[in-house]
């Protein structure tokens, strides 16, 4: 018998890794993962919840199994489900009656729709919690060490195929807002815009080395209210963050602004609602010329992939820069050449 379930988990697991590889979207990847999982292995539904980390929510993604009444009953703040919260920090949960249990958020409704036990398993990608799948039963089920084993390598692999698609999709739309068009501000404001929604920030900016390069000058922003853009010019003479980042040419994180040396405006950070930020150089052929800030909310530390997104996405916002220059460049000199031949036709024409 064990070795039946054994060659049952085993084949699941196989018919799961094949199905996650085989997807292109993220949405794919999700109801795919939430499909195969119930159907393979016989349990009653599934929903997947991916992290906020500014709004500390868990937002539903994809389910399976389960009535739009129950997926519509509320949102799950993590501050206010201890559960969640435990699995956020890395522990899978178990709950044997999830219509009495009284860290449950909805039991209520859980009762309505049928459901008897859960098991919530922490999505990891590169060491960090991105979000929760959650499986159910319809009847009381004790979730085996073994068979939470298998559900948590079911929750890797999907948390990694959920990055592989996530970051395949932006860096697509990206490349292609920087080719689309020679507006820079535009262009920038949409990186900006895109690695916000990305990596779950509170907002972003690029700034800019003055032509002394001694002050960082605005070029794009999102997320941010005038007040904060509007606080003064940021002199790397005042901002030795920011100048570790053009000098030494790599990004640098901050976990919590309010503890950190080095920032020029940390009162006004505070007000903002500013606790951490990624900083990255914006280079062309290996010279910094700006810099790229990403803003978040919350005491946050940020993982390897993250600040590997954000540093391609400064290359690409070098390359929109780069670009325009040239642009500007090529419009000028056919100016001139046209004012050339005009002054060419206009001797013959006095001759």
């Amino acid at each position: 018998m064990e070795d039946h379930m054994l060659a049952r988990e085993v084949q699941a697991l196989y018919a799961i890794t094949v199905a996650l590889n085989a997807g292109t979207s993220e949405q794919a990847v999700l109801d795919t993962l939430l499909e195969r999982t119930v159907t393979e292995l016989g349990y009653k539904a599934a929903t997947l919840r991916l992290l906020d980390e500014e709004r500390q929510t868990l937002e539903l993604r994809a389910a399976y199994g389960l009535s739009t009444a129950y997926l519509t009953k509320g949102a799950v703040a993590v501050g206010a489900s201890g559960i969640d919260a435990a699995v956020i920090r890395g522990q899978v949960v178990a709950v044997e009656d999830v219509r009495s249990d009284p860290g449950f958020q909805y039991a209520e409704a859980a009762a309505r729709e049928g459901l008897a036990s859960a098991v919530m398993i922490p999505l990891l990608a590169h060491e960090r919690t991105i979000g929760v799948l959650r499986v159910y039963t319809g009847m009381p089920h004790g979730f085996t060490a073994q068979e939470q084993a298998l559900l948590g390598a079911i929750a890797n692999l999907g948390a990694q195929a959920i990055r592989r698609a996530q970051r395949a999709s932006a860096y697509q739309l990206i490349a292609h807002e920087v080719i689309a068009s020679l507006d820079l501000k535009a262009v920038l404001t949409a990186l900006l815009a895109r690695s916000v929604r990305e990596l779950r920030v509170k907002a972003g900016s690029i700034r800019l080395l003055g032509p002394q390069q001694r002050t960082l000058h605005l070029a794009a922003a999102t997320g941010l209210s005038a007040a904060y853009l509007e606080k003064g010019a940021v002199e790397l003479a005042h901002s030795p963050i920011d100048q570790h980042v053009i000098q030494g040419g790599q990004p640098l994180a901050v976990t919590e602004v309010s503890r950190a040396t080095g920032w020029q405006y940390p009162e006004e950070a505070q007000r903002e609602g500013i606790r951490a930020i990624l900083v990255v150089p914006l280079r062309v052929r290996d010279l910094a010329i700006g810099v790229l800030r990403l803003y978040s909310g919350q005491t946050r530390r940020f993982g390897e992939d993250e600040i590997a997104f954000a540093a391609t996405v400064a290359d690409l916002g070098a390359l929109a820069l780069e670009n325009a220059r040239l642009h500007a460049a090529l419009k000028a000199r056919l100016e001139a050449v046209k004012e050339d031949a005009n002054a060419w036709y206009r001797y013959l024409t006095l001759s």
